[in-house]
């Protein structure tokens, strides 16, 4: 059966890791409560998920947990926790292997330090395929995650080009995942040693070897992921105002 958009309710953002790189513009805070506008990046998620809809969200977190959980339970009540006691050893994909026991169903998959329009979210719960992985156009971010194929279908997910495939793209960190997709990743992390450092976009890219993955791109959306101090200057000094001016609203202020 085809998602449409009355039934994607559910998203997870991946929220464990520790931000290393960060760590002097954030202090002992993980990084999804970076402040921009006098607004943490989580609550502009959470925020955007609510706007359109996604009700049921799930939150895997490791790294300062208790931070999360005392700046979200006021004003995001619904949010499930799940914890990742092996955040410093494991990868992205084994948080996402923990939500299992919270999915039935298709869902939104988030990074948790991401600034974005809402056209991010808005998009995939538009698109009406079973799952799709939104990529962007060129950022120049200087840390791109390039998605590989042709006709729509994902053929290799990497940090560098390869000469060998097309780059269609950039991961901009949201996607739509279908159950029996999700259930796919799982099977096949659980075959992997643990612990490792393997991500799901890793695990994506090896099942799209076997299985049709589609990619969904949205040439000029806006956003950003903020892993270091210059991801942070370029979100704020670049990526914010755009997003401003494509909802008509005025800079109020810079942090």
């Amino acid at each position: 059966m085809t998602i449409t958009k009355k039934d994607i309710k559910t998203a997870v953002i991946l929220a464990a890791g520790m931000g290393s790189r960060l760590r002097k513009v954030i202090d002992d805070r993980p990084k999804g409560l970076l402040v921009i506008d006098e607004k943490e990046i989580i609550k502009r998620s959470l925020d955007s998920l609510l706007s359109n809809g996604i009700s049921d969200i799930v939150m895997v977190l490791g790294y300062l947990r208790e931070k999360y959980i005392e700046a979200l339970k006021t004003e995001y009540p619904q949010i499930k926790y799940v914890q990742n006691p092996d955040y410093t050893s494991t990868g992205s994909m084994h948080s996402l292997f923990l939500a299992r026991e919270h999915l039935t169903e298709g869902f939104l998959l988030l990074e948790s330090d991401l600034l974005y329009e809402d056209r991010c979210i808005s998009s995939l719960i538009e698109d009406d395929s079973d799952e799709a992985i939104l990529i962007s156009g060129t950022t120049h971010s200087g840390d791109e995650v390039y998605v590989h194929g042709e006709a729509d279908l994902i053929k290799r997910i990497a940090k560098e080009k390869d000469p060998d495939l097309i780059s269609q793209g950039e991961l901009v960190g949201i996607s739509k995942i279908s159950i029996a997709l999700y259930q796919q990743m799982c099977d096949h992390y659980s075959v992997i040693p643990f612990p490792s450092d393997y991500h799901y976009e890793d695990c994506l890219s090896d099942l799209s070897a076997q299985l049709a993955i589609r990619y969904l791109k949205v040439e000029d959306i806006v956003w950003t992921e903020i892993d270091d101090p210059s991801h942070y200057q370029r979100a704020i000094e670049q990526i914010y105002p755009r997003i401003c001016a494509k909802k008509g609203l005025s800079e109020t202020s810079t942090v």
